[in-house]
């Protein structure tokens, strides 16, 4: 008989059948035995032995499903996270964790009452680029930080009917979608700013946001956090500028692609970037500017079920507390607070 962990995904879509489920298999002590899909076969075609559920109760009532991960529309977070946790489940959320940091709020006591592990899925923790900034700013690679640039841009002019993120429901949009990972990635780095001022907007004339731009002021330096839909040029990834050089990077982590393409997180060469993608740090040396690749740290997203598992089954504190996801969801109601006041808002 199996002691592994019995997880089940709710919302078997692109999130759940090409990220969570492969990172879940990368995990030794962790197994994916359930999903709860609403239509399409009773099983599976290329996961035969995993159990089709079309129900949230019927699947909860199953004792052998120990933590249950929610990937649905955003909407619907709160609501099944909370049905999850009062069947004595253990849950993971993927971002955002929840609409309003209120609903967040609940969650987390929830969990506590429970004494259930929660957690919210922010992936990007684990991008090699993320990485290796942070291990730049913490060597002081470019001297005294004065600007810091995030940016995620795609390039997409078409709206999607069928695409809930494109629909008018609480939660959607662009700010929701990649907002929690850039948010999240600078509290990381930096913690809570003292201001901040957004610009959001309809580029494409839709029903939801599809552009942002978010500067975060900290005594010394901003943090400009920028995401766009209509973005055909190249932008960097990262810009780090201080008095004493720069590091600017190209192109996104590779990690979500190998996962689409099917690529095993087992991998020795897992979440490695090739080398005419590092970064350029730039420097003086001997009244010179010199330049050199920094070789990307090695991404790593199946850390994330890793400690999941071992917070279920040892008690390790988690990677991904939710009092942090909750931090981020009352950051992006100040954004969206600003850009309705048009000014800087204190926090």
């Amino acid at each position: 008989m199996s002691s592994k962990i019995k997880a089940a995904i709710i919302g078997y879509g692109k999130s759940g059948k090409n990220i969570h489920a492969p990172l879940i298999d990368a995990c030794d002590d962790i197994i994916l035995s359930a999903v709860l899909k609403r239509s399409g076969p009773d099983r599976l075609a290329d996961r035969p032995d995993i159990e089709v559920f079309r129900d949230m109760i019927t699947l909860l009532k199953n004792d052998s499903i120990t933590l249950v991960i929610i990937t649905t529309p955003n909407h619907l977070h709160y609501r099944m996270a909370e049905q999850a946790l009062n069947a004595g489940k253990h849950v993971v959320v993927d971002k955002p964790f929840t609409v309003t940091s209120n609903e967040a709020e609940k969650l987390i006591d929830l969990a506590e009452k429970k004494g259930r592990v929660l957690s919210v899925f922010q992936n990007r923790r684990w991008d090699g680029d993320f990485l290796t900034v942070a291990k730049l700013l913490n060597e002081k690679s470019v001297g005294r930080l004065v600007e810091f640039e995030s940016n995620f841009n795609r390039f997409r002019s078409e709206l999607r009917d069928d695409a809930w993120k494109e629909m008018s429901l609480p939660g959607s949009g662009i700010l929701y979608d990649l907002g929690p990972h850039l948010i999240d990635q600078a509290l990381q780095l930096f913690g809570k700013p003292d201001s901040l001022r957004a610009d959001i907007r309809k580029q494409r004339g839709g029903d939801t946001d599809d552009w942002f731009e978010i500067d975060l002021y900290y005594n010394g330096f901003k943090a400009k956090l920028k995401a766009g839909m209509l973005v055909m040029d190249d932008t960097p990834r990262f810009v780090l500028r201080g008095d004493g050089g720069a590091y600017v990077k190209y192109g996104f982590d590779p990690q979500e692609q190998a996962l689409s393409d099917g690529v095993d997180p087992k991998r020795h060469d897992w979440g490695t970037e090739e080398e005419s993608k590092f970064g350029i740090l730039r420097f003086r040396k001997e009244g010179r500017v010199e330049h050199v690749r920094v070789k990307t740290a090695p991404g790593n997203y199946p850390h994330f079920y890793r400690n999941v598992v071992d917070a279920i089954l040892k008690g390790t504190e988690l990677s991904v507390k939710p009092t942090e996801a909750r931090d981020v969801i009352r950051l992006i109601e100040v954004v969206r607070n600003s850009h309705t006041k048009g000014k800087v808002l204190t926090l």
